[in-house]
């Protein structure tokens, strides 16, 4: 090889090595994300991992695609149901400075009329928390909304008693997933301490946990995701008296916080009461409060939520041995199965060290 030849050589090679060092720095998980929006009509998707307390995030298309905006760390969403497990703790944490039990009836903390109506008299507060209190998914009163972006906003306390003072709970005693139970949780926790539910996740979650961009109303002064319901513009939600079902709004910085928080203090009184397994559904999955349990040979492999709206299609877990976490969060309605599957597979395959 002459001396040309092997400089040009030597030059190729160092191209190459260059490109693959870059195609190197593709982080597996970027990599899967990039992958997946090639395969599927999403607006755009954001994934925030904690490791060992390190937070790291990863976007692709757009949280607005009229402005080409991309998601950020402080881009803000609907968590839709994760904000369950939010209620549970804010619950736990109130009938604990209460020195009240989780057992307790609901109806000790309702309007002494609804004791007329026996078919809810056996029903504990445990029961609103791990879906085991027969109320059904919805109440049935709840209406066609004059807004139809907007199913809950007209549903009020006023409502919610009625229909309680009439309920027939059919599956008492049986896992049966239900935002009604989840939102009657949040007013009990109003009922008990006299606070509303906003207050109580200040007091409870924000102020402890150092959430700065999370509430019941989005941040005015922060950029915020646009959710989208088919090709139409979905505006946030008002859930009204059913807020402990999913009414909660939040960015991936706040959540990571929120996750490390619950993963990394399991000891706390309040932590372990939520985290406790409460019922089974089969070998492989379990309740505790709120908090869905993927379980391998008795063992706790995975706490995790999602959640849904019809702007947003979110999922939240943690392992509680490694304490990493995982949010995904989707701008679009019914995409559940996409964030889900992502998010499981990040935490099993890529984060399980």
């Amino acid at each position: 090889m002459n001396k040309k030849s092997w400089i040009l050589t030597c030059a190729i090679l160092f191209v190459y090595t260059i490109s693959m060092a870059q195609v190197n720095l593709v982080h597996p998980i970027q990599a899967k994300l990039d992958s997946l929006f090639k395969l599927n009509t999403v607006p755009g998707i954001l994934v925030g991992s904690s490791v060992k307390g390190k937070h790291q995030f990863y976007t692709v298309g757009f949280a607005d695609k009229k402005l080409n905006l991309a998601f950020t760390p402080e881009t803000q969403f609907e968590i839709g149901s994760i904000s369950k497990t939010f209620t549970a703790f804010i619950l736990e944490s109130v009938l604990q400075e209460n020195n009240i039990a989780d057992t307790i009836l609901i109806t000790q903390f309702l309007p002494d009329s609804l004791i007329k109506n026996k078919a809810i008299t056996n029903i504990q507060i445990l029961h609103l928390l791990n879906h085991t209190s027969g109320l059904p998914r919805l109440p049935e009163n709840i209406g066609i909304p004059q807004d139809r972006l907007q199913p809950y906003a007209n549903y009020d306390k006023e409502q919610l008693y009625y229909y309680l003072s009439k309920a027939d709970p059919q599956t008492f005693g049986r896992v049966a997933y239900s935002n009604l139970g989840a939102g009657l949780a949040g007013v009990i926790a109003e009922n008990i301490s006299g606070k509303s539910y906003e207050q109580l996740l200040s007091e409870y979650i924000n102020k402890p946990f150092q959430l700065k961009h999370t509430g019941i109303q989005s941040a005015k002064k922060m950029p915020k995701a646009t959710g989208y319901f088919g090709n139409e513009v979905a505006t946030y939600w008002n859930m009204n008296v059913l807020v402990g079902a999913g009414g909660i709004k939040s960015d991936a910085t706040d959540l990571l916080k929120y996750l490390d928080f619950i993963s990394s203090n399991q000891s706390i009184p309040v932590v372990k009461s939520v985290l406790q397994k409460t019922t089974q559904l089969n070998k492989q999955v379990a309740i505790s409060k709120a908090w869905h349990i993927i379980e391998k040979n008795g063992k706790s492999l995975l706490y995790w939520h999602n959640g849904g709206t019809y702007g947003f299609s979110t999922f939240a877990a943690f392992n509680p041995t490694t304490q990493n976490s995982i949010i995904v969060v989707i701008n679009a309605f019914n995409k559940n199965d996409i964030a889900d599957r992502l998010g499981i597979e990040i935490m099993t395959n890529l984060l399980n060290e």
